[in-house]
């Protein structure tokens, strides 16, 4: 699979339009050469835009992450993927991208080839808190100057990944544009809220109580690029002051905002996981229990 944050590589979107494509006739083999007519017009893009390389990109990504075969140019589907929920089709994309290649390649491999580059990226992205100054396309190459080793060079090496990783980065739910910014310059924040709600929907039922530290390594183990997961670890990136990232703790409050986790502190417990929260005495959160709530979907 090629880089994921470089000009070979398709956009998210195009990507979720050939899959959802394919989606509307599940079981069936469809055309290659029709699908692309049909996905492809000339006045998809603004114009000077090479609509058919778009396709071929997607294809190509669809491939390369086991999601579409291409048989002698017959396409279908190889998972059962439904083609009217978007935010299913990225869970199953970002476990896809987590999953190709080990900790030790993302660390010790330069090359930008099935994802390192993206997971490097997001590994660096999510050190940041959300509450951090938002990342912007002025900003970004200072930002991550020297926060790997030089064998790797920065995550993002140029503006062109940087203007990819803005699409990448929130389709797989771990960041957003920020609300209010300069004009004419949009910045990023780490907010990972979708994928962390993606991992408990997936992980745990509604109603099920669990210790926070076997949450929180639930958690790390299916995002391994936060802070204190095993991509961010093996690139040597800081963990923080705190039981959970800054970025991640901005999820888990998320959470119990809008109903799908609940964090709570047993009245007798010495110690527990501290977490950044802005409405808490001193600014730190604390919970040793959670239990998954009834609210998955918001």
């Amino acid at each position: 699979m090629v880089a994921l944050i470089n000009v070979e590589s398709s956009l998210p979107r195009p990507l979720w339009a050939l899959v959802r494509h394919l989606a509307t006739q599940p079981g069936r083999k469809q055309s290659l050469a029709d699908a692309k007519a049909l996905l492809s017009p000339p006045t998809l893009f603004k114009e000077g835009t090479d609509t058919a390389q778009v396709f071929d990109k997607a294809l190509r990504l669809a491939t390369g992450l086991g999601l579409v075969s291409n048989d002698e140019g017959k396409l279908a589907l190889l998972e059962k993927i439904n083609g009217d929920d978007i935010a299913a089709f990225y869970d199953l994309v970002r476990w896809r991208v987590l999953t190709r290649v080990t900790p030790e390649a993302v660390a010790t491999d330069p090359s930008l080839t099935d994802g390192k580059d993206l997971l490097r990226a997001l590994c660096w992205f999510l050190t940041r808190g959300s509450q951090s100054e938002a990342v912007t396309k002025k900003t970004f190459g200072g930002e991550q100057h020297k926060v790997l080793d030089d064998g790797l060079g920065n995550p993002l090496q140029n503006e062109t990944r940087w203007n990819l990783f803005t699409y990448w980065a929130p389709a797989l739910g771990f960041a957003n544009w920020q609300l209010l910014g300069e004009e004419g310059t949009p910045g990023l924040v780490p907010d990972p809220t979708r994928a962390v709600r993606g991992v408990v929907r997936t992980l745990w039922k509604p109603g099920t109580r669990l210790d926070g530290q076997t949450f929180v390594s639930g958690l790390l183990d299916a995002l391994p690029v936060f802070p204190g997961g095993a991509f961010s670890e093996a690139l040597g990136l800081p963990t923080g002051p705190r039981g959970v990232a800054d970025s991640m703790a901005f999820a888990l409050q998320r959470g119990q905002e809008d109903g799908w986790l609940r964090l709570t502190t047993a009245s007798d417990a010495s110690n527990g996981i501290q977490y950044l929260d802005p409405a808490a005495a001193g600014g730190v959160g604390l919970f040793t229990d959670v239990e998954i709530g009834d609210v998955i979907h918001v």
